[in-house]
């Protein structure tokens, strides 16, 4: 997607409905269903979280830009100048969570719980049990807001702990598998295919292109396919097809209250009806007459 250059070149503006929203409780959601915009760079108070549900987004953040699909989190103070832009061809939906750090004594005990010092703007992948228990989460506090029923404000600063928790949590699991996680270079005198497959399989929600997986192993793509095809006995593309199947079988059955599109994002499918197809084409049954067949 395009980005408009002289919207991110002009001088940020500043969010007046943050600054209102934020007045009478230092926290507040959002449930935004987007569409193609041409707004500039703003800036507000707090900090930001974006988790996207679905869709493909592209974040402009400080001089940063940043692709953001479903499944992911996106946290930035919101001083950074910011600003999503939109994928016209798809449908874009997003819990968002706007929080006034600086008024957070006044509900939290711990208001240390959202500080990030190591890490200005943060974006990380969410494994599907996260993914499910923070989406689910933010739904419950978005409506608390929204009805305003007796101990909304306590129901709010419970949830806020939570997700403080659960960030957290992820985060330090996050760092803690860099150590062992496959990274997108060859390293001398390991086998290249297999380092390839290795990273494919703990990338299958991204843009796993033949020409873009080339360019990060230093292939050039027709000896890719020859050498893929050689070597593991199916075309690059099959082999990916069949790794984001096997994945969502997975899923399909640890998860059942993971929704089709839920998981089709999780594996790399761009709709729920994409993944639908593919997987009848593969094991003769939908995702969920499979889900069904299997749990009986």
């Amino acid at each position: 997607m395009e980005l408009n250059r002289s919207l991110i070149n002009e001088p940020p503006a500043w969010n007046d409905s943050v600054t209102k929203w934020l007045e009478d409780f230092p926290v507040y959601l959002r449930h935004d269903f987007l569409s193609p915009h041409s707004h500039k760079l703003h800036v507000q108070p707090g900090i930001e979280l974006n988790l996207t549900l679905e869709g493909q987004g592209t974040f402009v953040v400080d001089n940063q830009i940043l692709k953001q699909s479903p499944g992911q989190l996106l946290i930035f103070p919101g001083n950074m100048p910011h600003q999503v832009y939109i994928d016209p061809s798809r449908l874009y939906t997003r819990m968002v969570v706007l929080i006034d750090d600086r008024k957070l004594s006044s509900i939290l005990p711990d208001q240390e719980a959202f500080r990030f010092p190591e890490v200005s703007c943060h974006q990380f992948k969410l494994q599907p049990d996260t993914y499910m228990s923070i989406k689910q989460l933010l739904f419950v506090m978005h409506r608390e807001m929204r009805e305003r029923k007796v101990g909304w404000q306590q129901m709010l600063a419970a949830g806020l702990m939570n997700l403080a928790v659960t960030i957290r949590r992820s985060m330090e699991g996050e760092t803690e598998q860099q150590v062992g996680r496959p990274s997108a270079r060859r390293r001398h005198g390991e086998d290249p295919i297999k380092q390839l497959c290795a990273y494919i399989d703990m990338h299958l929600h991204e843009d796993l292109t033949l020409k873009k997986m080339a360019g990060l192993f230093q292939f050039s793509p027709d000896h890719l396919i020859r050498t893929f095809k050689k070597e593991k006995g199916m075309t690059y593309h099959k082999y990916v097809l069949l790794q984001r199947i096997f994945e969502s079988k997975r899923l399909l059955l640890q998860y059942p209250e993971m929704t089709l599109t839920d998981i089709a994002y999780q594996v790399g499918f761009a709709s729920s009806s994409q993944f639908s197809k593919t997987f009848k084409s593969v094991n003769g049954l939908t995702p969920s007459e499979y889900r069904n067949h299997s749990s009986n």
